[in-house]
């Protein structure tokens, strides 16, 4: 086994870390690159989703159907990977104490779905016979946000309050319980969920600290509740006992409604053939059902686009679908319902799409499309009232991820910017083969800018401009978005790329020219980056930016432990952390630079984060933030 054991592998977002380690500096000379292990060139596997992963407390479970498609290697091979995947043969107590400590928890956290029928038998197997501990739901609460739609409650108790013995053994704890769930009083589907971040152990004691979230709903109301909540615990009996709780970070939201979001896919799209045939089977259900040569596969990503396509004056979606399955435009109806007009328009491809747009590209006042399919962008022309006619195909590179548009020399037509992943394994002419090295990659698929060359009524021109506008520098770093925005307000867009592998990009415009300046501006975040927004979070007349990342919670357990990377030095293992610890948030400065501020303003932890978005959900003129997270759920629906 490799000192670096393979349990660190996928708590840490499941990339390939068991090779050497390699010492490399970026070509373009950026500060602060360390040493990091590395994995192979080309394509990696993909990142498996770590608290999933975590090793001994989720183990490969087959259903009962694909067990019985698996040869007698392969179910060998799955017991194979649950035995190294569980932290007692891989020296790593500090998980194997985790999955004691977050399994007491999340009994505590089950309690407060009925904290009316709480018997002390049920706090018996948790709580050491000293135990105590101060209010959970603190007595000093203040309102931090007070509008029709939503109520935000932030409370704290004081020292004294947090550490005193308020509440001892069970009989105490139980009214700690008690009161800590009466906002949940009267709703139903509740739910708890805890993430345990931090572990600190000694030979007799133990310390945690862990993210607890409770939520429910009835008719008239939801309410959900958070807190961090440090626990010492003693070993009693291959056991762990609580001795004492400190909860701190409580905040409180309830709205007078059931829910944000209602699902309406059945109302909208229910009584079209191609929902009933096609969309509502999810992928792993066309998995099966066609051939991989198609394109395929469960670990690449396909996205949409949403614009006017037919000219009504409402906003219709067009559905980019993997190889063998046709894309889909569906026109928004005046009663909210859709009509699939993917063949009548002529946009039902069945190429495997990764990436659409919407775009006026010709200055006539309608909606074009481009999308991206393999190795080749499809530019098509809308011929008026959702018509459109294929005017140009551009060779592109494979792994093409995103789509962005704006006017970058400022000639008055809209240009087309495209984010790459992986390279397809041809090393440009003249340079040499990469190792890939996560943090710092260089050797991913290259961006292209394609400027708008369009003549009116004739060829419909799109010119690679990307080396000579200057993007062609730090342009192979595993590119997953990208967003345009003039956040020094000197009249043209600035470009902020997000990175999976690499360090982010900034690149500030100058008269069409470009140089990126992300250290400079201190943007240059190193997470693992799948999404950026712009917006004015605090109206304070500046851009700032926002950048979806992962956090990972077994990932920030193991980077702290003493044996993770125990030769390195505190700045190797502070990168590591870094990539474990979620999104950030930079607020514009004025001065050209940026500060994080993602921790402060609560809005750094997002799960395993994807797409994100600044949007007034309240109007209430304050620019909220939405992330979409997950992974990989198929029918499983309680990994979040």
């Amino acid at each position: 086994m490799s000192k670096f054991p393979r349990i660190t592998v996928l708590l840490l977002m499941g990339i390939a870390l068991l090779g050497n380690s390699c010492a490399k500096r970026s070509p373009q000379g950026e500060a602060d690159v360390v040493d990091l292990p590395h994995g192979g060139r080309g394509r990696t596997a993909p990142a498996q989703p770590a608290d999933r992963a975590v090793a001994g407390s989720e183990s490969t479970q087959l259903s009962p159907e694909l067990g019985a498609m698996l040869t007698d290697r392969a179910r060998d091979r799955v017991q194979e990977m649950n035995e190294q995947l569980d932290p007692r043969n891989d020296g790593w107590e500090s998980e194997v104490v985790n999955q004691l400590a977050t399994g007491q928890l999340k009994k505590l956290a089950k309690l407060l779905t009925h904290p009316e029928k709480i018997r002390d038998a049920e706090l018996a197997g948790v709580l050491a016979r000293d135990f105590r501990c101060g209010h959970l739901r603190p007595l000093k609460q203040e309102t931090v946000h007070a509008q029709p739609l939503v109520t935000v409650l932030r409370g704290h108790n004081d020292a004294d309050e947090r550490t005193a013995g308020v509440f001892q053994q069970a009989a105490g704890f139980k009214d700690a319980l008690v009161a800590l769930a009466q906002p949940l009083h009267g709703l139903q589907s509740i739910h708890a969920h805890v993430k345990t971040i931090h572990v600190d152990m000694d030979p007799a004691t133990v310390k945690t600290r862990s993210m607890i979230q409770v939520d429910g709903h009835n008719d008239e109301r939801s309410t959900q509740w958070k807190a961090t909540w440090t626990c010492d615990w003693t070993r009693e009996d291959q056991q762990l006992r609580l001795t004492s709780l400190e909860a701190s970070d409580f905040e409180e939201v309830t709205t007078p409604f059931s829910r944000w979001f209602s699902d309406c896919t059945e109302a909208v799209m229910g009584s079209t053939s191609c929902f009933r045939d096609q969309l509502k089977y999810g992928l792993g259900h066309w998995l099966g059902q066609v051939e991989r040569i198609q394109g395929m596969d469960i670990y690449l990503r396909y996205g949409m686009a949403a614009g006017d396509a037919n000219g009504d004056g409402r906003d219709d979606i067009y559905v980019c679908q993997p190889g063998g399955l046709p894309n889909r435009l569906l026109v928004r109806n005046l009663d909210g319902t859709v009509t699939d007009i993917s063949a009548k328009a002529g946009v039902d491809w069945l190429d495997h799409t990764t990436s659409a747009l919407f775009l006026d590209l010709d200055n006539d006042g309608d909606q074009d499309l481009v999308q991206a399919s393999s190795a080749r962008l499809l530019v098509m022309n809308n011929q008026g009232k959702g018509n459109f006619q294929l005017k140009k195909k551009v060779s592109v590179p494979f792994d093409v991820q995103s789509l962005s548009a704006a006017d970058y020399d400022a000639d008055g037509d809209l240009d087309l910017y495209i984010t790459v992943g992986h390279a397809n394994g041809v090393v440009p002419a003249g340079e040499v083969a990469n190792e890939f090295v996560y943090h710092d990659a260089n050797n991913g698929g290259s961006n292209v800018m394609l400027q708008n060359d369009i003549e009116p009524g004739g060829d419909w021109r799109l010119v690679d401009v990307t080396k000579s506008c200057g993007l062609d520098v730090d342009n192979r770093r595993h590119s997953l978005a990208a967003s345009w925005e003039d956040y020094d307000n000197d009249g043209d867009l600035d470009l902020y790329v997000a990175n999976d592998y690499g360090r982010n990009c900034f690149y500030q415009n100058d008269g069409g020219k470009f140089t990126n300046i992300a250290q400079e501006a201190k943007v240059k975040d190193l997470g693992s980056g799948m999404s950026v927004s712009w917006g004015d979070f605090n109206r304070d007349g500046r851009m700032d930016v926002y950048v979806a990342n992962m956090f990972s919670s077994a990932g920030s357990r193991v980077t702290r432990q003493q044996q993770f990377k125990a030769d390195a030095d505190d700045r190797q293992r502070e990168i590591y952390r870094r990539l474990a610890k979620g999104n950030s948030l930079f607020e514009g400065m004025g001065d050209g630079t940026f500060r994080e501020v993602g921790k402060e303003m609560g809005v750094e932890i997002a799960r395993w984060a994807w797409s994100s978005l600044f949007v007034d959900l309240d109007n209430d003129s304050w620019e909220d933030l939405v992330v979409a997270n997950g992974f990989i759920t198929n029918e499983q629906s309680d990994d979040l």
